[in-house]
């Protein structure tokens, strides 16, 4: 089995820093997990909420923390280091090879794609979009993650993203339906990793005539069969200053 993982970020036009933060972790049983934010408002002050909520489940699944109960004290965390005042998105998919389970935990308006395997290999059932409702963190007492787990050894894409995929030419009318966001990654999924989240990417960037109207955010992590016998693990980070 092989895990690939993309991440394809952009700032709003004119605003910087992204309101939007991704981090990648490997879990200490086992596994990597993908942490993705998107803090309230944005530029710095987003920036500051979602860098919060990032650091912050990344420590915990460090410490051996469940995915459930790290956004469950993530949000305790936020609820009282910013009294209720502010919220932020969370979403957490995680590759955990010790159980052998893809877990996806969502706190967010922002539905995750599971998608099919690749050609010539054994396919998931069909494709699932998970979108229970799932409030934000940060505002209200208690708010739980919605959580979904699948079998791991199973080949599938799964797409997670920011709002501004979803806000995308929404002042044009031509803002993109989960429909036609599916269809695309799905007749993606064939491609690298970088390639699929770079061209959803790029069709929201479209959508706004080349100037985005929000942060967007794109992670893909794809599970398929390993082709060579060598476990040599890379990472590969594109930054432009």
């Amino acid at each position: 089995m092989q895990l690939d993982i993309a991440v394809s970020k952009i700032d709003k036009f004119g605003v910087s820093p992204s309101g939007d933060s991704v981090e990648i972790t490997e879990r200490p049983t086992g596994g990597l997990s993908v942490v993705l934010s998107d803090g309230q408002g944005s530029g710095e002050a987003a920036k500051a909420i979602s860098s919060f909520v990032v650091s912050k489940a990344i420590s915990l699944i460090a410490d051996g923390a469940r995915d459930g109960a790290v956004a469950r004290a993530v949000h305790d965390a936020l609820y009282a280091r910013r009294r209720a005042q502010v919220s932020a998105t969370l979403t957490i998919i995680s590759a955990d090879t010790n159980h052998g389970q893809l877990l996806v935990s969502r706190n967010s308006n922002c539905p995750v794609l599971v998608l099919p395997g690749g050609e010539g290999e054994e396919q998931a059932p069909e494709q699932v979009v998970l979108d229970a409702d799932s409030s934000p963190i940060g505002t209200q007492r208690m708010i739980k993650p919605h959580v979904e787990q699948f079998p791991l050894m199973i080949p599938r894409t799964v797409v997670a993203f920011s709002d501004g995929i979803l806000s995308a030419g929404r002042g044009r009318g031509r803002r993109m339906k989960i429909g036609e966001l599916t269809g695309l990654a799905e007749g993606l999924s064939r491609q690298p990793v970088s390639e699929i989240s770079r061209k959803i990417l790029g069709r929201a960037v479209e959508r706004d005539q080349q100037r985005p109207a929000d942060d967007i955010s794109v992670v893909v992590l794809k599970i398929s069969r390993r082709t060579e016998d060598r476990q040599i693990r890379e990472m590969w980070v594109r930054y432009p200053l």
